[in-house]
């Protein structure tokens, strides 16, 4: 007899995920990181709406996550962060779903909370422990860089005396080298952070690896795949321009139509705001699913070649 109240169950029986093998870290050519792009907007397209449903859903959960974490101190700020790689682990199994040409099970969203949840909960808290490694760094960077600044500022604030211009009249210049810098330093330590979390979700949920293993294969994937994840991240700089232009040209040109209505501004804005989200949530569906594409053709997983790619 069926359960009604049975949480969702993945597919990982002899034709699952499971069946599949995922080998080390390959190298791939650089056109791949277009190719990459290409085969999620296939498998996107064939069920946008659904798509587009799924991470509004996922996005009003996460939401929901942060809002709660905001009655815990100091902590709450990472609650996303560590149940971020459970929720994800059902985009990742939606994405697995499509690719096999199964249908769109909305039941799989919430996948990574009845299979292997305790790896992906402590995925979570490797990323946690990774941003405030990371944020530490960069307070021990921006104190090095700006501690007079930031002394005279705590001092007057202290003293309850105004900030003398003249002690700060030195450092204009020097302030916005130290900026520059500071921004330089943040990119730079940013990457190695993102290339170690870019596939330890896959790699935990389909690859059966455990949190940190995964951290250090990602970091070697994304290294040794330099030239088409370069290739991957500049590929929709365009689109998104292009978007934002379009988008822009409505708003003045409704300007110039309806400027002297401003019911009708509200609702034009209203409509932009409405096709900006659709739009917003279509890209990030496509980039989930690119992410996907671009961990199966990496590692290997079931032999994957270009060719094997579902044709929706």
């Amino acid at each position: 007899m069926t359960n009604p109240y049975q949480g969702p169950e993945a597919d990982l029986g002899p034709d699952g995920p499971a069946a599949e093998r995922v080998g080390p870290p390959r190298r791939r050519p650089m056109g791949h990181g277009w190719l990459w792009w290409r085969r999620a907007w296939r498998l996107t397209a064939a069920n946008r709406v659904l798509w587009c449903l799924a991470l509004l859903v996922f996005m009003a959960v996460v939401m929901g996550i942060s809002l709660v974490g905001l009655f815990v101190p100091v902590l709450g700020n990472f609650a996303p962060t560590l149940i971020g790689p459970v929720l994800v682990a059902g985009l990742m199994q939606l994405a697995w779903r499509r690719w096999h040409d199964e249908e769109f099970d909305f039941g799989q969203l919430f996948a990574g909370f009845s299979v292997r949840t305790g790896p992906l909960f402590l995925t979570g808290l490797t990323q946690v422990v990774l941003q405030i490694l990371f944020t530490l760094v960069m307070v021990v960077v921006a104190l090095v860089l700006f501690g007079p600044e930031i002394a005279a500022l705590f001092s007057a604030a202290f003293q309850s005396a105004p900030v003398d211009p003249a002690s700060m009249a030195g450092l204009g210049p020097m302030s916005v080298i130290k900026t520059t810098l500071l921004m330089l330093i943040m990119m730079a330590v940013s990457i190695p952070y993102m290339a170690m979390i870019w596939f330890q979700v896959p790699l935990v949920l389909f690859g059966d690896r455990r949190p940190l293993p995964a951290l250090k294969e990602s970091l070697v994937a994304v290294l040794r795949n330099w030239r088409p994840m370069l290739w991957y991240g500049l590929v929709p700089v365009p689109f998104m321009l292009l978007v934002a232009l379009v988008i822009g040209l409505l708003l003045a040109g409704a300007s110039l139509v309806f400027g002297g209505d401003s019911l009708a501004m509200v609702l034009v804005g209203v409509l932009t705001g409405l096709l900006s989200l659709v739009l917003m949530l279509f890209f990030m569906a496509v980039t989930m699913v690119s992410i996907y594409a671009s961990f199966r053709d990496i590692f290997g997983v079931g032999d994957d070649e270009p060719d094997a790619t579902p044709d929706l």
